[in-house]
């Protein structure tokens, strides 16, 4: 699963979708592109992060919105009798969030392509942009979807 279909995932699927034995569906919101052997599912967030919900959250309020659209496609699919044995994700975008909840038996892997750190990494680099305390705050927030991933 990944919003931007394929993003990094595209010489993973490629090669699963070759072998006649696998089913491979990839949930994204992403409606252009194919890859031969990959059944696309298009999930979409009910709305965005309000403008109004705190700056520190806003990006987990996205992200919570995309687990919950993801959801809602598993449960089409599970209605649709299928069930997988792995479900392999980005869990930073949030579509990893539930997914435990509705296929509780399949294994869980989650891409993590970045765990925030407001410091030593790429946030703090220029001396003369010091970060905040709201900058610190808001990048801390940012890693809990991966937190929850590794759970």
């Amino acid at each position: 699963m990944h919003p931007n279909f394929p993003a990094q995932f595209r010489h993973l699927v490629t090669a699963l979708a070759k072998n006649s034995q696998n089913k491979v569906v990839f949930g994204t919101k992403r409606e252009e592109g194919s890859i031969s052997g990959v059944l696309k599912a298009i999930y979409t967030p009910s709305r965005q992060a309000r403008r109004e919900t705190h700056n520190y959250v806003r990006n987990l309020e996205n992200a919570v919105l995309q687990g919950q659209a993801v959801y809602r496609l598993a449960e089409q699919l599970k209605k649709e009798r299928f069930i997988p044995d792995v479900v392999y994700g980005h869990s930073g975008w949030g579509p990893t969030l539930f997914i435990k909840d509705i296929f509780p038996k399949a294994e869980l892997l989650c891409f993590f392509e970045w765990f925030y750190h407001a410091h030593g990494t790429d946030a703090d680099f220029d001396p003369k942009e010091p970060l905040t305390a709201d900058d610190e705050a808001r990048i801390r927030i940012k890693k809990y979807t991966h937190v929850d991933g590794l759970v």
